[in-house]
């Protein structure tokens, strides 16, 4: 209830939101999620918004020029679906809030509904077409599939049975053939569950991390990243202050040269097997990847090669030609 400030549910992805008013650039960059506005908005309106959809009062007609007219489409509430669907989010709000503005437009309806404008973006109306259209083409070959084969279901001919016995190695290869990198961050989910069960962590002094889980499935999370043209991952000043070459190595991993990732990151990072444990990973914070999904578990991979490197061998200790025979005290140790 009330009025908003300035960008007012920007880069949405999911949520539902009714207020009566908002600032300048509302909805920006929005890509899902419905949004209803009962009241006047700000400038810049729907910038760079590619998904979900918005519904505005138009009290006074001044909407349509604080609208960025390159990514949405203003359409008139006539649609029986988005009518049902605005009269219950204002039902709702009221229910919550006790609006009197939304009271006001239900018990005049007829004629709030004449100056609602539908918000929608021309990349979604372009993906629900896409949608409609595979859906149009798919469904005829599932109906003549099922007929033909009587579940829907083709079977190899098996001449003998040690021919249905599953060759895990190959199948795995086959699945690391067919990773799909270019699509990845749209195809695969960012891993949930890096951490050992709490109930097992507080039974010993071991690592919290769940390494050999996230282990098995690094070459799907480095597949996520994006490869982006201005990696800000990657930046000193927004991503990570040391520099590293995340996307370098990201794909160095999916296509398993871990020892060339290994080179990529000691370039920058002195210290990898720290910061990949209890960095607070700013890298992942601009991961590109994260305005519309989660981010790509950079640190995650980070701590992986370093690992590895340790259990190749790889890494060796560089002691001095020379030492100075000063020492360094280190007074205090910090939050305990």
């Amino acid at each position: 209830r009330g009025i908003a400030a300035e960008r007012f549910c920007v880069r949405n992805s999911g949520v539902t939101a009714v207020v009566e008013g908002v600032g300048d650039h509302g909805c920006e960059y929005m890509t899902g999620g419905l949004v209803v506005i009962l009241g006047l908005t700000g400038r810049n309106f729907a910038a760079g918004m590619s998904g979900g959809i918005a519904y505005v009062y138009d009290i006074d007609g001044s909407f349509k020029p604080k609208v960025n007219p390159e990514s949405v489409e203003l359409l008139p509430l006539e649609i029986a679906e988005d009518v049902q669907i605005v009269k219950k989010l204002l039902a709702d709000f009221i229910e919550k809030t006790g609006s009197k503005v939304a009271k006001e437009l239900l018990d005049n309806w007829a004629a709030s509904q004449a100056k609602f404008v539908k918000v929608f973006p021309y990349e979604y109306q372009k993906a629900l077409q896409d949608m409609a259209e595979q859906q149009a083409v798919e469904q005829p070959l599932k109906a003549a599939v099922a007929i033909e084969n009587g579940n829907g279901k083709h079977e190899p001919h098996i001449k003998d049975i040690e021919e249905a016995i599953q060759d895990v190695a190959l199948e795995q290869k086959r699945a690391d053939r067919v990773l799909d990198k270019t699509r990845g961050f749209v195809k695969y989910k960012r891993e949930t569950a890096p951490y050992r069960d709490a109930a097992d962590r507080q039974k010993d002094w071991n690592e919290v991390y769940n390494f050999p889980h996230v282990r098995k499935n690094l070459k799907v999370q480095a597949a996520r990243c994006m490869e982006c043209g201005v990696p800000f991952c990657q930046s000193n000043s927004t991503g990570c202050p040391l520099g590293n070459i995340i996307p370098k190595w990201n794909d160095l991993i999916f296509h398993g040269e871990w020892q060339e990732a290994l080179r990529q990151l000691l370039q920058t990072n002195n210290f990898p097997e720290f910061t990949g444990r209890v960095c607070p990973a700013p890298c992942e914070g601009s991961c590109v990847l994260g305005i519309s999904e989660p981010a790509v578990t950079i640190k995650n991979i980070e701590c992986a090669i370093i690992d590895h490197a340790f259990e190749q061998g790889w890494i060796k200790a560089e002691i001095p030609e020379v030492r100075t025979g000063k020492r360094v005290a280190i007074v205090g140790s910090g939050p305990s």
